[in-house]
């Protein structure tokens, strides 16, 4: 069977102005095209889960294949794991329905089949995630290292095992490979991998069957705390939704008194998260946490590197270094731009120049403003924004208008820059102690204080992009 894998790169990266990275990795990351003809393009989901969604977004789907094919074809959609061995009839259907098309009617009704027996396990089917091709450097040895152990000994290393970090870093790559691991070295354990979002509509959808037919929880608790390994990718989606928090917080005793082993990962520190439990909290934070940092110039390097040799893309040195120079957000950018280079290189039969390779990532790429240029913007923005000037901010009085510009300017440059407590203490003639109390000070408002963090975000955005 030919590949395609390259034309639904391009689509996913395009898709990112019409859906969510969530959404994406949802329900469209593992998407199979299977062929493309001159009137269709077939695509496979990997499980029925997604299949439902995924059709629905029939119209969406079309643009984005026109858009990336440079012709309109009709989308048809079907399921790997229950039309994957009658792809024959798929063709047959979808032909019929072509020639003899019934207005707003799809060949989705084919006979069925016997249902196949299930797994053990409820695991991720991202085969090309696993720790072979995750590639190390400063930003990620730990948490890298973390994952390894465990996966090799699961439940006598550290339990939990709490990841976090922005989006776009690898967590997920982590736990897909993690999952792997373990399922090729104790085949016999029931693994489960799900989304926080997932997590959520699984418990929705037990409490409204629930109350049609009197089942209760039962279903429900069975499947999550009678696994041997739960790993929860991006927790954070059940903040603020207390009847799920109550619910996972008896799933974690359940698992964690009975020595099985719990991975979670979240976008930010748990203490970051808004209305997440605090009973929570304090259990995820019981094993060891780990921090997954964004690429430095060396791992962003690499990773080029790498992938470029799986998209069997040709790069000179000088594009390494030009793209681990400007693509710095993190390991999707990345991914995107080399599937749009390589893209290129397919539909219009480009040769892969240094010229080429600049013209095509531009509108990914960010121009890099020193520390120093970005620590002076940090001081003027804030000036303005509070009606003083750095010299009072930086000065000894205690006007509270300037105490509070004071405290804005520490949290900013401690998180927008690479500058340390005692650095920042030296810009603004205070000490250590005073630097971590007015970064606190900020961190404690904008979790209590709405209109405190839509003013932060606002800086933060006008600092970007000034």
């Amino acid at each position: 069977m030919q590949s395609y894998k390259f034309i639904w790169d391009s689509i996913l990266t395009n898709m990112r102005g019409t859906y969510s990275d969530l959404r994406i990795n949802a329900y469209f990351r593992d998407i199979e095209i299977v062929e493309i003809e001159p009137q269709y393009i077939l695509l496979l989901t990997e499980t029925a889960k997604t299949l439902e969604f995924v059709r629905s977004q029939q119209s969406v789907l079309e643009r984005l294949v026109h858009d990336a094919l440079g012709e309109f074809k009709v989308v048809y959609v079907y399921c790997k794991e229950t039309d994957g061995n009658r792809l024959d009839r798929v063709r047959a259907a979808i032909k019929h329905d072509l020639e003899f098309p019934e207005p707003g009617k799809m060949p989705y009704d084919l006979p069925d089949e016997p249902e196949k027996p299930k797994t053990n396990s409820i695991t991720p089917p991202k085969k090309s995630y696993t720790f072979e091709n995750y590639v190390v450097g400063n930003s990620n040895q730990f948490v890298y290292s973390a994952c390894y152990a465990v996966a090799e000994n699961p439940s006598s290393m550290w339990n939990p095992l709490l990841i976090y970090g922005p989006s776009g870093l690898g967590k997920t790559h982590l736990l897909y490979a993690t999952t792997k691991k373990i399922s090729e070295l104790y085949p016999e354990k029931k693994i489960i991998y799900i989304t926080g979002e997932q997590f959520v509509k699984d418990m929705v959808e037990h409490l409204r069957k629930r109350d049609n037919n009197g089942l209760g929880f039962g279903p429900f608790r069975e499947k999550y705390r009678k696994c041997d390994v739960l790993l929860i990718d991006d927790i954070q989606f059940i903040a603020g939704k207390s009847a799920v928090q109550e619910e996972f917080f008896h799933t974690f005793n359940t698992l964690y008194d009975s020595q099985k082993q719990i991975i979670i990962t979240s976008d930010r520190p748990l203490r970051e998260i808004k209305q997440l439990d605090e009973r929570l909290q304090y259990r995820f934070e019981m094993g060891l946490t780990a921090d997954i940092q964004p690429p430095d110039y060396e791992l962003r390097a690499a990773i080029i590197k790498n992938k470029a040799e799986a998209l069997h893309l040709s790069l000179s040195e000088s594009s390494v270094v030009y793209l681990a120079e400007h693509l710095t957000k993190n390991i999707r950018q990345i991914e995107g731009a080399l599937t749009k280079i390589y893209a290129k290189k397919y539909l219009y039969g480009l040769s892969v120049t240094d010229e080429m390779v600049i013209e095509s990532v531009a509108d990914l790429t960010t121009v890099e403003v020193s520390p120093k240029d970005l620590v002076e913007k940090i001081f003027t923005i804030v000036s303005t924004k509070y009606g003083t000037s750095k010299d009072e901010i930086c000065s000894k009085t205690k006007k509270r208008e300037i105490v509070e510009a004071r405290h804005v300017c520490a949290y900013l440059i401690r998180t927008m820059t690479n500058y340390s407590q005692n650095q920042i203490g030296a810009l603004l003639g205070r000490d250590h102690t005073t630097i971590i109390n007015s970064i606190e000070v900020c961190k404690k408002q904008i979790l209590n204080d709405p209109s405190f963090e839509r003013e932060i975000k606002e800086l933060q955005s006008e600092i970007k992009d000034g």
